[in-house]
């Protein structure tokens, strides 16, 4: 439980002195100050504009106005949202960042400087790969003592964890092979962001396949069958987004990084500064995040919709919408509990 308090919940430092005197005389003894903590949660959503969503079984996961088809928003079914946060840290009024301690359990561990954390949303039932089977919608740990007013956190898994072997029995979970389908091998690292997206067919209500048009590169519609949609039923019609670093390769000097380097660090910081975790929550808005991209339609020749390639049509617009959240963008904002 959170011992935040007020909008910028203030928390004055423990101290103790101890003053004694021996046979008149002047000596004195000083117990040094010592420091204390205060516990933190953190909550997270996931909202579509201002409609918060509430993630259950797949077949609640109907989300309205997520993906365009010709200017016009439609509906989806969203069946994974997973993502890492890594290196939590509070802010002070004078934009002093102080580090979070995480708890260690299932979702969330520390290792030397860096931590990270699973926000899973997502509870197995969907068509999903390598499923947890549990979600995980919160963040919680200590920090030192003291007057925070805001949050920083970086989206992704730091370098320095993000290439260890998930089968080894010293990987922590939540990014150990408990967690499959957030495993990214043929980049050698991690999936930081996984959101996959079945949009609604454009001509039969209800139905989530068949709902991805495939699009040449200037715009038009590719040859493909019915109605002008792909019949790619190996993704389900899906238009998938998962981020990660990109163009990994093995390096055996780069120790610090468990032997790769990548060309492209899509990691990504955020920082949110006014955020009060007693009245708040952390939310992810996937209408901001896929604003400017079209979810129901992908470029001949490329992936299922973005897999973090600079080069994809269907990625410029998914990074530009996530930069902006290094300075106080909308994909990630503050919103009452």
């Amino acid at each position: 439980m959170s011992v935040f308090s007020s909008a910028r919940f203030p928390l004055a430092l423990m101290a103790a002195a101890a003053l004694t005197a021996c046979g008149g005389g002047d000596d004195t003894t000083t117990t040094t100050p010592t420091a204390t903590t205060q516990s933190v949660s953190i909550d997270f959503a996931a909202t579509i504009g201002s409609s918060v969503l509430n993630i259950g079984k797949c077949a609640d996961t109907q989300v309205n106005g997520i993906a365009t088809r010709g200017g016009a928003a439609v509906n989806a079914k969203l069946t994974d949202l997973r993502f890492y946060v890594s290196n939590v840290k509070l802010l002070k009024a004078d934009g002093t960042a102080v580090a979070v301690t995480l708890d260690e359990s299932t979702w969330q561990a520390n290792a030397g400087t860096d931590s990270v954390a699973l926000i899973d949303f997502e509870d197995g039932t969907c068509t999903n790969g390598g499923a947890t089977g549990g979600t995980n919608t919160k963040i919680t740990g200590n920090v030192a003592s003291g007057t925070y007013v805001g949050v920083s956190f970086v989206l992704g898994v730091p370098e320095s964890l993000n290439h260890v072997n998930p089968a080894l029995s010293t990987t922590p979970k939540p990014i150990d092979a408990s967690v499959p389908g957030m495993a990214w091998s043929w980049q050698a690292g991690r999936k930081f962001m996984k959101i996959e997206l079945s949009p609604e067919n454009a001509t039969t209500a209800g139905t989530y396949t068949g709902g991805v048009q495939i699009i040449t590169a200037a715009g038009a519609q590719a040859t493909t069958t019915t109605a002008g949609v792909t019949t790619n039923v190996a993704n389900t019609n899906a238009f998938v987004y998962h981020l990660g670093n990109t163009g990994c390769v093995a390096d055996a000097a780069a120790t610090a990084t468990g032997g790769y380097t990548c060309s492209a660090n899509n990691q990504v910081p955020v920082t949110i500064a006014a955020f009060n975790p007693t009245s708040q929550r952390v939310t992810m808005d996937l209408q901001a995040l896929f604003a400017g991209n079209n979810a129901t339609q992908n470029t001949t020749g490329t992936a299922a919709g973005c897999m973090s390639a600079a080069d994809d049509p269907q990625c410029p617009a998914m990074f530009t919408a996530l930069t902006g959240a290094k300075s106080g963008g909308t994909v990630f904002r503050a919103i009452a509990k």
